[in-house]
């Protein structure tokens, strides 16, 4: 027997960009404070394919993910491993509208923003002082707090 959910949450794909040890914050057009960049996954798209989507539509950036998965490599025959999030996040609890959403890191050697369309178009690259000093939603601050000191220790391990 097959049992079939029926689910009311929005399926998101969020991505913390970034660039020489800091980290891409955009005005969000709705909510008016700081959010990293993505949005709503597509019928046919998988969350990965989503977050490398949204960021180019919002900041025209080309990103490479940083690696988070800590499972060894698995012989997987004819089944593709797909990048892995740095973390899974259920948003907007209590409030009308629920997000789960796909919370990914990625680098780009790009700086200057240059979205499509209608996006938002005020940017900030944010340092780790920075984040602790701006008044930024607490799950957002903390998740970037967390990505840096996570790209900190993995890009120290690398000797860079």
């Amino acid at each position: 027997m097959i049992i079939k959910m029926q689910y009311n949450k929005s399926i998101t794909a969020t991505v913390y960009v970034i660039n020489d040890g800091k980290v891409l914050l955009h005005e969000h057009k709705k909510y008016h404070t700081w959010f990293p960049l993505g949005g709503h996954i597509e019928a046919d798209e998988f969350p990965h394919e989503a977050a490398i989507r949204e960021v180019k539509e919002e900041s025209g950036f080309d990103v490479t993910f940083i690696e988070t998965e800590l499972a060894p490599p698995i012989e997987l025959a004819r089944v593709k491993r797909i990048p892995a999030p740095f973390c899974l996040l259920h948003e907007g609890i209590g409030h009308e509208e629920n997000f789960f959403d796909f919370i990914y890191i990625a680098e780009t050697e790009e700086n200057e923003p240059h979205p499509e369309g209608n996006e938002s178009k005020k940017f900030k690259w944010f340092s780790y002082e920075e984040l602790l000093e701006y008044e930024i939603k607490p799950h957002v601050k903390n998740t970037a707090l967390a990505v840096l000191d996570y790209y900190k220790k993995l890009t120290l391990g690398k000797g860079e």
